[in-house]
């Protein structure tokens, strides 16, 4: 069960796309994470990537985010997406991309505070997504990255403009804090 932790929504069940090796982030990670940003999710415009049900970009707009663009290339997470982004009366804070992140990334024009990004563990071949991410992010804008513990995520980030700043590990997951390096 996925829930929404805090905010206007709180409580609210989120539904899950049927699709197999589909996990949603562990509640502990997500209170971490939203710890971590604080008060940087106030009127944020978050970008929130492999999708999946919606979960990050929907906890990011019920905890005060301003806007949030879902992507993901799947049609039956993206139907899920929008039943929750319905659910949660978010409408009009929300835009749902049917595309590939890369390809969402490469043709984006639009700048984010916050831009979360979590693939299937399996799926590590994102050097090219790594590479352009920094061009959709404002000055010191966040990227929370969701990777398996077995995967070091050192390799995607060189010769890019990016750097970990934190890093959370939870049982064989873990989340990284990037930034733009300055």
């Amino acid at each position: 069960m996925l829930r929404i932790t805090s905010g206007t929504v709180k409580n609210k069940r989120l539904k899950i796309p049927g699709i197999e090796g589909f996990r949603g982030v562990q509640e502990k990670a997500k209170l971490s994470l939203f710890s971590i940003l604080g008060d940087e999710v106030k009127g944020a415009v978050c970008l929130d990537l492999f999708a999946g049900s919606g979960n990050m970009g929907l906890e990011a707009l019920s905890r005060g985010a301003s806007w949030c663009d879902f992507v993901d290339e799947s049609p039956i997470s993206t139907e899920v997406i929008e039943a929750n982004v319905n659910d949660c009366e978010f409408l009009e804070m929300a835009e749902i991309f049917r595309r590939s992140a890369v390809k969402y990334i490469s043709s984006c024009d639009r700048k984010y505070d916050v831009c979360f990004i979590d693939p299937f563990y399996s799926q590590t071949l994102l050097k090219h997504l790594m590479k352009n991410v920094d061009k959709v992010l404002k000055e010191n804008g966040k990227v929370l990255y969701f990777h398996a513990s077995s995967f070091n995520p050192k390799e995607l980030l060189e010769d890019t403009n990016l750097k970990i700043i934190d890093s959370r590990r939870f049982g064989e997951s873990v989340f990284d804090v990037i930034e733009l390096k300055r």
